[in-house]
């Protein structure tokens, strides 16, 4: 098992490097919902109106309610966050 020691000792190794190589790092809060928000209208995915129900990590795919675009929740979040970030 990956032990949350070893998660931050690598994020401080990461943090390192990328200001010895003049790099901006930026970490997103855990709470940042980057999976849910739809990456084309900003709409955030709603469970109660989705017919998968709860949001879970089975959820691999989703439609948004506001512009009807279909989403790969990894490929989403990959927007949302490189986007959070500017």
């Amino acid at each position: 098992a990956f032990s949350f020691q070893k998660l931050n000792f690598f994020f401080q190794c990461l943090s390192y490097k990328c200001e010895k190589y003049g790099i901006a790092y930026v970490k997103a809060d855990k709470w940042f919902a980057s999976s849910k928000i739809c990456s084309c209208c900003g709409v955030k995915y709603d469970h109660s109106v989705q017919p998968e129900g709860q949001w879970s990590l089975k959820i691999r795919e989703w439609d948004c309610v506001g512009c009807n675009s279909h989403h790969d929740r990894d490929v989403n979040a990959s927007i949302n966050l490189s986007r959070w970030v500017k």
